[in-house]
């Protein structure tokens, strides 16, 4: 019997967390996919005594926007029966959870962690400073976590195997944040992080404390503990479920505006912030809008002059293949700036430095602090200048046939073509990459749009794309740019004419009107300017982020052209006549929906478990290293995002639901691309998103069944008969 055997599937039972600078929104039960949702969500629930399901409070919340729904009963949270040695040594259990935490904090800090499990060891030898643990508990613990398998696990030797794999469930089901981060280490790190530590490290630490503690209390394993049983819970998550979604199915519904032949058109990321800008753009009726990923289509990790580090710019879920080179190196001073900037920010964020660098450097950067609070217009803007982006790849022409492909502009091109990336600017924001697009971990999109634009408007390129049957005519122009989420401008590369800058220049002016108008409605108070939220170091809310999306939305533009989602919506662009094989439909199901997925995963639970499977409150959060945060000094790292990204104090503005995925193609082509991908197949079947087709937009949606798909014509839920 091995630790590792025991493990099995549940191992990969939590899913990663990025380190800060490059986080990504996750669904923290990504391994359990397979698994149906709600007995999923009901287990995490009884192991962890958190809620799992929308509170009153977001029931409330959605009849104030005119959302049709009843409360029913909400459960109460489930006790916390933890982990064997908890249940039977009650509150003394705390300190064991301290110091675990403890001992992987200072691993993860120590700079070095290859030689993991010798090093928990030292530390649980030669530290003093927690309270209760005697020196006699931390040295059987290091015996045990030195020992082989068949000693640590002697105790649950007794067991069956489901109780064995429940107890280390539980294990890892109190050290979420550290099992995240070891999920990450373990399978999505592509080169070496001085704070990489494996699921194996964790669970071995804290089982062998555990065992540690039994034994020095003089007690023996007890009754091996049992699966969580399911709860009512579900009726209350579909009853929400189905409320919102049938408000956006009903829109989705609405007739749309004609798309006339367009002077200019407009290719944004599908974020939903972009849903409104795009909006705003097609105002003026000779503007078409196209979504798109927002990393263009290229697999390209960024090299930007003067920076010391490669970033990747793209997807999480996709490799780097091709670089894209340039940018703008900035000047001397500029560069040891930005070099002390980055020192202070490493110190800041070690444990064992934090506060001495705090004493030692506060009276110098005091004028900086104050600054930034009392006159946040005189910090530096963070806007991007945009330079010379080049891609360097061996098959240039590829990439853009494929982007033009999967844009599905493939005819028909304006005499303006814009590649609009988008971005965010916040200062001293811990989770500051959460409010880019929540796929490319923390990366503007503006080098791959640049990059692009430079290739399509190349004469070569064009030449070879037209011997493909792509013919750009001589007298279409690509340009590049981006969106900046949280100023909301529209920074345009290069040199457009007046009149291109001057249709951005209306668009993002009405657009800042229906954004300061949501902004009233849920925060109370007049939302302040672009330079303020940008710059103020002090802003617990620059911008909603991606909070309250509800859907995502593929097929024609045309469909939906004029359409208000609200903000609401992921939208990618699908023209089914353009993809007779399903191979770009499958695509976007495999890829840029799954990434949905888990940004919706990421604000559910933020939302339901702001203190358990969220940051909790922005204020008390601490970062440590570039790889995570806690909260005060409690050395338990933290998922998800700050309370103050999903709710105005107590009041919730995101309504925690599942992810509803409309698809506008015909519904045989949608089954296969569905049954395509185990990843989207296991998240349609088991209820983790709810997905909905229909042929063209003047056809009904049916609703997918598990198991069947669209075969059998079954009746809707009636919360969704719309």
């Amino acid at each position: 019997m091995s630790l590792r055997e025991i493990l099995g599937d549940d191992a990969a039972y939590f899913g990663p967390s990025w380190p800060l600078d490059r986080s990504v929104g996750v669904n923290p039960l990504h391994g359990v996919i397979h698994h149906d949702s709600d007995a999923a969500l009901d287990a995490v629930a009884a192991r962890l005594g958190t809620s799992t399901w929308p509170s009153a409070s977001h029931f409330d919340e959605a009849r104030r926007r005119d959302i049709a729904v009843t409360t029913p009963d909400v459960p109460l949270i489930p006790s916390r029966p933890g982990t064997v040695a908890e249940r039977q040594l009650g509150d003394a259990a705390a300190t064991l959870v301290t110091v675990v935490g403890s001992v992987l904090l200072e691993l993860a800090t120590s700079g070095d962690t290859s030689e993991a499990t010798s090093q928990m060891a030292s530390i649980l030898r030669s530290r003093t400073g927690w309270s209760g643990a005697s020196r006699r508990l931390r040295r059987r613990a290091a015996e045990l976590l030195l020992a082989n398998d068949d000693e640590l696990l002697a105790p649950l030797a007794r067991w069956s195997r489901a109780g064995q794999r429940e107890e280390l469930a539980r294990h890892g089901a109190r050290l979420v944040g550290w099992m995240s981060w070891a999920a990450w280490s373990d399978e999505w790190m592509r080169e070496a992080h001085h704070a990489s530590i494996s699921r194996e490290n964790v669970l071995r630490l804290s089982l062998a404390v555990d065992l540690a503690a039994l034994e020095v209390a003089r007690r023996d394993s007890g009754e091996e503990p049992s699966t969580p049983s399911a709860s009512t819970a579900a009726a209350v998550r579909r009853s929400l479920d189905d409320a919102v979604h049938a408000d956006m199915l009903e829109r989705l519904s609405r007739p749309s505006q004609p798309s006339p032949r367009a002077t200019m058109q407009v290719v944004t990321c599908i974020d939903v912030r972009s849903e409104v800008l795009r909006r705003a753009l097609e105002h003026d009726s000779q503007t078409a809008t196209i979504g798109f990923a927002g990393f263009f289509g290229l697999p390209a990790a960024v090299v930007e002059d003067g920076a010391s580090e490669t970033r990747e710019g793209l997807p999480v879920l996709v490799a780097p293949s091709v670089q894209i080179r340039g940018g703008v190196a900035p000047s001397g001073r500029r560069r040891e700036a930005l070099a002390l900037a980055g020192t202070m920010a490493e110190l800041t964020h070690e444990p064992e430095a934090m506060f001495a660098v705090a004493e030692g450097a506060g009276w110098i950067a005091a004028p900086w602090l104050i600054g930034g609070v009392v006159a946040p217009r005189l910090r530096p803007s963070g806007v991007r200048e945009s330079g010379e982006w080049r891609l360097v790849a061996d098959d240039v022409v590829s990439l853009a046939e494929g982007a033009l492909r999967g844009m599905g502009l493939t005819k028909s091109f304006a005499d303006d073509v814009v590649l609009l990336g988008h971005t965010a600017t916040t200062a001293a924001n811990t989770h500051a990459a959460a409010l880019q697009c929540g796929a490319c971990a923390g990366h503007g999109g503006g080098p791959n749009a640049a990059a692009l634009a430079r290739e399509l408007n190349d004469a070569g390129v064009r030449a070879e794309l037209r011997r493909r049957g792509i013919d750009i005519p001589t007298t279409t122009r690509f340009w590049a740019g981006e969106h900046n989420t949280t100023s909301d401008e529209v920074n345009l590369f290069g040199e457009p004419s007046p009149a291109l800058r001057g249709r951005f220049a209306t668009a993002t002016a009405m657009m800042r009107r229906e954004l300061d108008e949501r902004w009233h409605d849920s925060v109370g108070e007049v939302r302040r300017g672009a330079t303020v939220r940008t710059r103020d170091v002090a802003d617990l809310r620059p911008e909603w982020g991606l909070a309250n999306h509800a859907a995502f939305v593929i097929g024609p533009r045309s469909s939906w052209r004029g359409v208000d989602l609200a903000g609401r919506a992921f939208l990618h662009s699908y023209e089914p006549d353009s993809d007779p094989s399903g191979e770009i439909l499958a695509f976007i199901l495999s890829a840029p929906v799954v990434v949905g997925q888990w940004i919706n995963a990421t604000y559910f639970f933020s939302s339901v478990s702001p203190d358990v499977l969220g940051a909790g409150d922005k204020t008390l959060l601490n970062p440590v290293g570039d790889f995570g945060v806690i909260s005060g000094t409690t050395p338990q790292l933290r998922v998800g995002l700050p309370w103050q990204s999903v709710a105005v104090g107590d009041r919730p503005f995101h309504l925690p639901t599942r992810l509803l995925v409309a698809v506008e193609a015909p519904l045989a082509r949608i089954e296969v691309a569905v049954r395509a991908s185990a990843t989207v197949r296991a998240l349609v079947d088991n209820g983790w998103v709810r997905l909905v087709g229909r042929a063209s937009a003047q056809d009904e949606w049916h609703f997918w069944q598990s198991g069947v798909g669209f075969g059998v014509a079954t009746e809707k839920p009636a919360a969704l008969a719309c």
